[in-house]
């Protein structure tokens, strides 16, 4: 080993190799182009990259030390500088690989597998006049339904989601769509009086919700929300659970109101509440229909919630939208940017490699 200075003109040149080496190999994959094919998520760890000038600068001042070093007549064995160049180029390309690991490199496309919802929702909402009664902690059991609504939209993605109204009959209300604002703004406006055929006809909700899905072979779900007074049940209704059964449409229904019951108003909007009374006077009491409910979510193979609170808890519902979501998903072929910090890593494993190798071989 001559003089030191000689030991950092060499350890200079050789940094400046790789750089240019790395520099190279960026303009053949168009780094440098107007719109780089090649760029970094992480363009500031390349910094650090600058700290192998210093760091083999002292470490060629150690080995000329070493190699100058004596205890009166025995020296100490001297190190190769063909040794050290060879150790320390190993290191640098391990820390330089480290460093662009660390950066991310993008280059090029590569096919990425994603999967995407495909899950059809419809909401039956009744809004016969017994949904205006009271029986909620104060609150109608309209008002609650809106709230399981609201709710359940803020709480959803991807679904494609339908609104009808029914009560004597049932009407489409928003056809699928993944406009859940618009779906927000008609349900906080949706009064009893909007249906003038009076009555709960559950059977023409889930018919006219089998008729508002699409064609698609997409999961689909239904949610009827009711009190569960099903006043206009006969054999045609049996018809209508079995085809869905058949069709695997899910159907979760939503009882709403307590087992005592309460008046129905004539009209909820009113400061001064007049009850619905029947030809002798008395006032009409509106209760849950708790059999009935489980009955008909039997007939379809769906589930029943049944609920007196006014903050129902929905993460049943949402527990079984979110497996039909991940049953009925679509796997999608796209092309995605391809992350190449992984070449990086593997060289920067060889050359780790080699450092341990290179004292073994020496000594043979």
């Amino acid at each position: 080993m001559t003089g030191l200075k000689s030991i950092y003109v060499k350890t200079i040149l050789l940094q400046l190799f790789l750089w240019v080496i790395m520099l190279c190999v960026f303009y053949f994959y168009g780094g440098f182009e107007t719109h780089p094919k090649t760029y970094f998520l992480n363009p500031g760890y390349l910094f650090l990259m600058g700290l192998t000038i210093p760091f083999s600068l002292l470490l060629g001042r150690n080995v000329h030390k070493t190699n100058t070093l004596s205890w009166g007549k025995i020296r100490t064995i001297p190190v190769r500088g063909s040794h050290m160049f060879i150790q320390l180029l190993f290191m640098s390309i391990l820390w330089y690989s480290m460093v662009i690991a660390a950066a991310m490199p993008i280059y090029g496309k590569e096919k990425a597998m994603s999967s995407k919802a495909n899950l059809e929702l419809i909401i039956c909402l009744d809004i016969s006049k017994s949904m205006n009664v009271r029986d909620m902690q104060g609150s109608s059991r309209l008002d609650v339904a809106k709230r399981v609504i609201s709710s359940l939209l803020s709480k959803s993605s991807g679904e494609q989601i339908g609104l009808c109204i029914f009560a004597g009959n049932a009407v489409r209300e928003i056809e699928l769509t993944r406009d859940y604002q618009l779906i927000r703004t008609v349900t906080s406006n949706i009064e009893s009086e909007l249906i003038e055929q009076q009555g709960t006809d559950i059977g023409a909700a889930f018919l006219q919700a089998r008729e508002m899905f699409s064609s698609a072979s997409s999961g689909k779900s239904i949610l009827l929300i009711t009190d569960g007074e099903n006043h206009e049940q006969d054999e045609q209704d049996n018809g209508i659970y079995t085809e869905l059964k058949k069709e695997e449409v899910y159907a979760c229904i939503l009882g709403l109101g307590s087992a005592k019951g309460g008046a129905i108003p004539t009209n909820p909007l009113a400061d001064d509440q007049i009850n619905l009374t029947d030809d002798n006077g008395t006032e009409w009491i509106s209760k849950l229909g708790e059999e009935s409910i489980k009955a008909i979510a039997d007939k379809i193979g769906g589930s029943a919630i049944i609920s007196n609170q006014s903050y129902p808890d929905i993460d049943p519902i949402l527990t079984q939208i979110n497996l039909m979501k991940r049953e009925k998903s679509r796997t999608l072929d796209t092309d995605v940017e391809a992350m190449r910090y992984k070449w990086f890593i593997y060289l920067g494993f060889i050359s780790f490699i080699m450092l341990m190798l290179i004292p073994v071989l020496w000594k043979k």
